[in-house]
Order: C-alpha cells, then structure tokens, then sequence
C-alpha cells in the first residue's frame, strides 16, 4: 500500500534573555527532592502551555509574564505572546496530544538538576490515516507556586540527541539540515500518534563521500506490525532546485505501538547538487508499506 503523509511546520516556545538572578525564595525546588517524575512534568507543563494559550488569547500581558521565571522586558513578553497566540489557530482542531519529557534531570544529571524540558505536540488523524501536527518545546522548572517557563539557554535543546552522523557533519563545514528542529516527539521511542502509521523524513546531512544521509522516524500508532517496504524521498534547493529524487529501501518492520528513527543513505551519484552548499531545503516522503 502507497500513503501520503502531512506534516506540519512546528514552533519552539523560546527565550532570548539572560539567565535569571533569584532570590533564595525564589528558587526552583529539586525535582528529585519533591519526588517530581517525568509524567508529573510532562502534566504540568502541559498546563502551563494551556495557560500561556489563555493569556494570549485574551491579551493579558501581566498574567502571560508571571508564567515565567524572571521579569522579561514587555517587547519579549509580547513576541512570545504572539507567538503563543499563532499557535492557537493552528491547534483549535487538533485534539489529541502526544508529549514527551524528553530531558528529565532525575535521570540526566549532564543538565541543570531543575529543569525538565518537554515537547508538546497537538495532533490529528484523519480518516484517510494522514496526520495533522504542531509542535512545541517548553523548558520549565517547578516552584512553590507551580511550574514557571525558562529562558532557553545557549545551543539547542535537543542538541545533545542529534546523531553522531548529523554532528560531525556540522563541526566539519558539511551540509546538514534539521527540518523539524522543534519536534521532539521523533527522540523517543514509542511516541505515536494513535491511529496512524506515520514517517517523516527530519533530517539530512551529507558524508565525506557525497553521499547523503536522511533519518526517517517511523511512528506506528495502529495496533497491527506493519512492514515498510520503501520510502519515496524528494529533496528540494530554493534556489538550486532539486537536491535528490529517490526511492530507497526500507526492509523494516515497524511494531505496534513504536516508533524509531532509522539512517537512510543516498548514494552520492542521487545528490543532483554535488557537494555544493544547500540553501533552504524543502522535503516530501511517501512511505510504501504493507
């Protein structure tokens, strides 16, 4: 069986301010000492998005502000304001979620032992098994008063999760594209949208030897194993035109009720482009499965 799949573009709820000064009142409780689990995190944070959409959505600068740490200058309070409030339209009709805490510092002790970061994603399924989505990365920790929204700090949140591959393409000077930096759902196994089988192509880096690189995330939310055969994949320069057309072999079965990322490898003689710098990179996939 051939399906298309739809994806939409995501936002990330993000911060450009100076890490914050607290008073000792003022400090985020220890989520290991409060015996604050992921789940808990993830349930919380939820909310505290839900809140930020209410604000937003009625203008209320003061009480949109005090659901972050620190005081934050009204220009920044707005753009996230607007930012928040954009998203409103996108997710009026997406009543599933799909959230994932994927950095929880009781289990990671590499990053700041207060705070959780988590992805947020608002989705549909259709009857025709495409999916609609939004996505959303909020960093956050927990006080007294509840959970609060955190500046994001220098480099990216995910970061950390990319593959080695991806990495050394970038510290190298190589082509490398994130599509969906903002959706984190794709970094942890068993995150499905319920109902679907679904793929999205959000990665691509170029080797040494040309060639190039595409991580697929494979997300089976039916309750059937279903085996992918090949994936239909059409990379796009804005200004260079096409990157690469190709039908690659997949040879995967995809359980009920997992997902997993798999690298895919385009033979350098499929990249139209050479080694030549990409632009802006548009992708579409088709997933041909059984």
């Amino acid at each position: 069986m051939k399906k298309g799949f739809l994806a939409m573009a995501a936002l990330a709820l993000t911060l450009a301010a100076a890490a914050p000064v607290y008073a000792a009142e003022e400090t985020p409780l220890d989520p290991a000492a409060e015996s604050i689990t992921a789940q808990d995190a993830i349930t919380g944070i939820r909310s505290l998005y839900s809140q930020m959409q209410h604000y937003a959505d009625v203008n209320d600068n003061a009480q949109f502000a005090a659901l972050f740490e620190d005081d934050i200058d009204s220009v920044t309070v707005e753009s996230q304001l607007q930012s928040v409030k954009s998203s409103l339209d996108v997710t009026e009709s997406l009543s599933s979620h799909a959230d994932v805490c994927f950095i929880d510092p009781t289990e990671d002790k590499t990053v700041s032992p207060y705070y959780f970061a988590a992805g947020l994603t608002d989705y549909a399924v259709a009857e025709d098994g495409s999916v609609e989505w939004y996505s959303t990365l909020i960093r956050a920790a927990y006080y007294e008063s509840g959970w609060k929204a955190s500046a994001v700090p220098s480099g990216d949140l995910v970061s950390g999760l990319y593959p080695e591959g991806y990495t050394e393409a970038l510290v190298n000077g190589r082509n490398a594209v994130d599509f969906y930096p903002y959706f984190a759902n794709r970094f942890s196994e068993g995150t499905v949208f319920q109902g679907a089988l679904y793929s999205l192509v959000n990665m691509a880096w170029q080797n040494e030897d040309g060639s190039m690189t595409v991580l697929v995330w494979i997300a089976n939310g039916t309750d059937t194993d279903r085996w992918c055969d090949s994936i239909d994949v059409i990379i796009t320069d804005s200004v260079r035109g096409a990157v690469t057309s190709v039908n690659m072999p997949v040879q995967y079965t995809a359980a009920a009720q997992t997902s997993q990322q798999l690298e895919l490898t385009i033979p350098a003689e499929n990249v139209k482009t050479d080694t030549n710098s990409w632009n802006e990179l548009s992708v579409d996939s088709n997933l041909i499965y059984q």
